[in-house]
């Protein structure tokens, strides 16, 4: 019975151990995920602001136009209003799909972690078994019965 309980909290030990190295690990790819996406949307929203300015500007000068040649009674050319800047960037989209892609293979290799772990310890508990595609950290469940929810779709890089 003793050398159950010393395996299990062997396990639990490492089990403890790889999930403090992938949320170190989320955190650091997340950290990286921004600066990414800030270096992306910083010039874009200055280019998005100054063809805003630009579309206001000349919309005023095509009224002005207007006004002018329809006192004056001649045929008025307007400038045509610049486009749009889109908004989101499409290489920001892109990378944001890329970024979820990779939350959800570190995601992946962490179950494969703790599966190699339920392997390795030999624990096979019908509770175990019905929690192995569905781990959740020890930060995890900790901030859940903290804030009281228990949904079973939440994951840890959410």
């Amino acid at each position: 019975m003793k050398r159950s309980q010393e395996e299990k909290a062997k396990f639990h030990a490492d089990v403890d151990a790889a999930c403090a190295a992938y949320s170190a690990r989320l955190e650091e790819m997340r950290e990286g995920q921004r600066e990414r996406e800030s270096a992306i949307e910083g010039p874009w929203l200055v280019a998005r602001r100054r063809r805003e300015w630009q579309r206001a500007t000349t919309a005023i000068r095509n009224v002005g136009i207007f006004v002018t040649f329809f006192w004056c009674g001649t045929v008025a050319r307007f400038e045509e209003v610049p486009p749009q800047v889109a908004w989101p960037p499409p290489n920001l989209t892109r990378m944001r799909y890329h970024h979820e892609e990779e939350r959800t293979a570190l995601h992946e290799a962490h179950l494969a972690v703790v599966n190699e772990l339920r392997a390795k310890y030999k624990l096979e508990d019908e509770t175990e078994t019905a929690t192995r595609d569905s781990h959740r950290c020890v930060e995890r469940r900790l901030l859940q019965d903290v804030i009281g929810e228990h949904s079973n779709d939440m994951d840890m890089d959410e």
